[in-house]
């Protein structure tokens, strides 16, 4: 029975691009079903324009500087298709589509169509990559400055009755607070409720997990600040956004062959709304030496970090001086 439902949607669905599309506009705006089905039909309507070549994906964990990637191969006008994923992982994917499916006719429908948009992928992920090979983009962050970031991402400023206090709310993390100058509710908040391991699990799961490349196999040159690894199905281009300034030309030119690109920041997190309150947050809070060790020591920074940079990030965030 559940067979017969499905393909009697897909009908549905072939019947509704047939339609008007200002009709598929006007059904995909109240029903949810529709919406995901006419948003698919329009990524691989676009894909088309670009038969020449798959997809390019800047694929990576939150806060490292993808968004001034993406909209620098965009601006260049790449053959490509150029999708800006943060996971691919089946259970991700479905886990956070339940939870925005609710953000349909909302200000919040750009992050379900992010949802779309990866289960889009993932079906041709499961098709096969049809003999052509697909171009990664990844980047990695130290560790510590990129949870802060992350963390302060998913904040969002309320009004407030007064100048001298912070009206704060995090739907990802389910809570809604009052601050003023002690910073204490929110530090506690950071260390209870927010994913420290993001960054250490992330490659297993979503690159040997999902396209079948181990990126911690061979050495990164940290040095040079990218590296970029070859399979049969995959290429990958991994750059640090502490290098991203001076290496994203030439890395770019070697991994696409396309001279000049420029690389156009975005704004960051000093230059959002909660600037001042994330600056205050950094200065103040205090990191425990198990949490340091516990994010220095892990297989992720010791590979993409030089002992003397981990040696750096530990002193930085344990205010102490470096000899």
């Amino acid at each position: 029975m559940l067979k017969t439902f499905h393909s009697n949607l897909l009908n549905v669905g072939r019947w509704a691009y047939r339609l008007p599309e200002r009709i598929i506009k006007r059904l995909a705006q109240r029903n949810y079903y529709t919406a995901r089905a006419y948003y698919h039909y329009r990524l691989r309507r676009a894909d088309r324009r670009y038969n020449k070549e798959p997809p390019l994906l800047v694929h990576q964990m939150g806060k490292v500087g993808s968004s001034s990637v993406t909209r620098s191969l965009k601006m260049a006008k790449i053959d490509r298709h150029v999708y800006h994923t943060h996971f691919l992982a089946p259970e991700l994917v479905d886990k956070y589509e339940k939870k925005r499916r609710e953000y349909l006719g909302t200000d919040r429908e750009g992050a379900l169509k992010h949802i779309w948009q990866y289960q889009h992928l993932r079906k041709q992920i499961k098709r096969g990559l049809s003999g052509k090979k697909w171009k990664i983009i990844t980047l990695v962050r130290d560790p510590i400055a990129r949870n802060l970031s992350d963390f302060f991402e998913h904040i969002e400023v309320l009004p407030s009755e007064s100048d001298q206090q912070w009206k704060l709310r995090s739907i990802e993390y389910d809570y809604e607070i009052t601050i003023k100058n002690n910073l204490e509710e929110l530090i506690e908040i950071f260390f209870k409720k927010y994913k420290h391991d993001i960054a250490m699990k992330y490659f297993d799961r979503e690159f040997k997990g999902i396209f079948n490349i181990d990126l911690f196999s061979s050495d990164f040159p940290t040095s040079k600040g990218y590296r970029i690894y070859k399979t049969r199905e995959v290429d990958v281009l991994l750059m640090r956004l502490e290098n991203l300034n001076s290496c994203f030309t030439e890395a770019i030119k070697e991994f696409l062959n396309i001279d000049n690109v420029t690389l156009i920041t975005q704004r960051v997190g000093g230059q959002k709304e909660y600037a001042d309150l994330y600056q205050m947050f950094k200065d103040t809070i205090c990191f425990p030496e198990s949490y340091i060790d516990k994010m220095y020591s892990s297989k992720f920074a010791r590979h993409f970090y030089s002992e003397a940079e981990i040696e750096q990030f530990r002193a930085k965030w344990s205010r102490k001086s470096v000899v």
